[in-house]
């Protein structure tokens, strides 16, 4: 964790109020992430902390790219990426997350560390199906040994095999009948 100390926000010495933070997460930040699945990102980020006596809220805004591979053809692609969503943390006896949107931590804690968070809302954001935009973009020539070795190039086959095999026919018949 020490490679990203520098996404701590220390909260005990604020006064109440907002308070702006801003980081720009690059391929560093992604390698020192522990099984990161994303190699490659550029993104701009703005927390905006508001301190309250009882709970501190945050706001987070997220920007940018990263760098993924076609489902479709394998080939490289860039994919934008951003995510806005509010995170409350509360003061407790324990840590504790209760819910997706609360944290709880221990009255003695004195700073959060967002790295993971940030890590998770970009890979929560992230498309499900990653593919190029206009599908004329895509590798032709994967996209032809795609559509050589799928299931339904494989059924034709089988289909004119079974035609042409006697014993087949035979089993056919012999369905028919029952």
């Amino acid at each position: 964790m020490d490679k990203l100390k520098d996404y701590s926000i220390a909260f005990k010495g604020l006064k109440e109020g907002k308070h702006h933070f801003h980081y720009k997460l690059g391929q560093s930040f992604f390698e020192a992430i522990e099984d990161s699945i994303i190699e490659k990102g550029d993104f701009e980020v703005n927390v905006v902390l508001l301190k309250r006596s009882q709970m501190l809220q945050l706001d987070f805004e997220i920007a940018g790219n990263i760098e993924a591979i076609c489902d479709n053809c394998l080939g490289k692609i860039t994919l934008p990426v951003s995510y806005e969503g509010t995170l409350y943390i509360k003061f407790g006896i324990m840590y504790d997350e209760p819910s997706d949107e609360i944290i709880i931590l221990p009255h003695e804690e004195n700073e959060l560390n967002v790295a993971q968070l940030l890590y998770e809302y970009i890979v929560v954001s992230m498309p499900l199906r990653s593919v190029h935009e206009d599908p004329e973009a895509c590798d032709p020539e994967m996209i032809s040994k795609l559509e050589e070795f799928s299931s339904e190039h494989h059924d034709q086959d089988k289909k004119s095999e079974e035609a042409i095999d006697p014993r087949w026919e035979a089993l056919k018949k012999l369905k028919d009948n029952s």
